[in-house]
């Protein structure tokens, strides 16, 4: 078959791979990405691996004519891409056309989908202050948009497409709580300090939000994909949902400012988010709270030394500013 042709090479990362999840997905990669695409009669030539990270894997598959992407969840499933992906179509919008998904794990032992393949590079690789700020500008009109198509529930639907979380606050707390934040909170910040924190966000009445709408949940220069020549960058997809996506769409906003991003992308994803029109003082002061908020979860998830020493007077800051 020519799937048996093709893809054994991928694999031959084992070693390379470890143990855990991902090397499991590594370790019979060619044989997974043989049976996930055989339905799809492509004829294919060529794969290769292009990510392998503890969240998924990816294999570009290529046909004489197209390429298309795989990619396999090393934990979890995709439900909330596949949601995230079908709802930017409807307003077509720049991300990953959905080709082919099974988030039963029926086919092989992982949740997987298949993306029709976006030419381009991570925004991150951008060097250039003036392009990144461009490009920002185009992801955050582009999030304006996504963020009027609105969403049956909040967080994230089941693989069944249900959507068992009906509150913001709730999706909040359990996006917190997967990431033990409120623990590590207490051990970087002391307990006064971390409650302080809490009060000021997820548990203050502004954090409020009754009608959800589509987000997606991991807004940054790495998430979206650009091309361009010379002086023009062009904005082609954004990729890689995170695990929330359906909320507030100051959540979003909320990603896209934290602080290790660029400085030039936080300011053009701004003015593209508020080209059509300004915050009101409600979300401008809710923004701030979701900033506070993100910016002390990013930093306790990622456990950088140096951040983390900077943390309790950040989260003074961010708390004398909502006073």
């Amino acid at each position: 078959m020519i799937q048996q042709a093709t893809f054994p090479h991928l694999n031959l990362l084992l070693d390379e791979a470890g143990g855990g999840a991902r090397g499991r997905v590594l370790s019979r990669l060619g044989e997974y990405v043989g049976q996930i695409v055989g339905p799809l009669n492509m004829r294919p030539t060529g794969a290769a691996l292009v990510l392998a990270d503890d969240e998924r894997v990816e294999a570009r598959v290529s046909t004489a004519g197209r390429h298309v992407l795989v990619a396999i969840a090393v934990e979890g499933d995709l439900a909330g891409e596949v949601f995230f992906l079908r709802s930017l179509a409807l307003k077509h919008l720049p991300a990953p056309r959905l080709i082919a998904h099974d988030l039963t794990c029926g086919q092989v032992p992982f949740s997987w989908v298949v993306l029709s393949h976006v030419a381009g590079a991570p925004l991150s690789a951008v060097a250039d202050g003036a392009l990144l700020r461009l490009a920002a500008r185009q992801v955050g009109r582009a999030l304006r948009r996504a963020h009027q198509i609105g969403a049956p529930g909040f967080g994230r639907p089941q693989t069944t497409g249900r959507w068992p979380v009906r509150g913001w606050r709730e999706a909040l707390g359990g996006w917190l709580g997967r990431r033990e934040a409120r623990a590590r909170a207490q051990q970087a910040l002391g307990e006064e300090r971390a409650a302080a924190l809490w009060a000021a966000t997820i548990e203050h009445t502004a954090i409020a939000c009754e009608e959800p709408c589509v987000l997606h949940g991991a807004v940054g220069p790495e998430r979206a994909l650009v091309t361009g020549a010379d002086n023009s960058i062009q904005l082609e997809a954004l990729v890689r949902p995170g695990e929330v996506v359906a909320g507030d769409p100051l959540f979003d906003l909320a990603h896209g400012l934290l602080p290790g991003h660029p400085e030039p992308f936080r300011r053009g994803l701004m003015e593209g988010y508020l080209a059509t029109g300004a915050l009101t003082e409600e979300q401008a002061d809710r923004l701030a709270r979701l900033r506070l908020m993100l910016v002390a979860a990013d930093t306790l998830h990622r456990g950088d030394s140096l951040a983390l020493a900077a943390l309790p007077a950040a989260v003074d800051a961010g708390l004398a500013a909502l006073a």
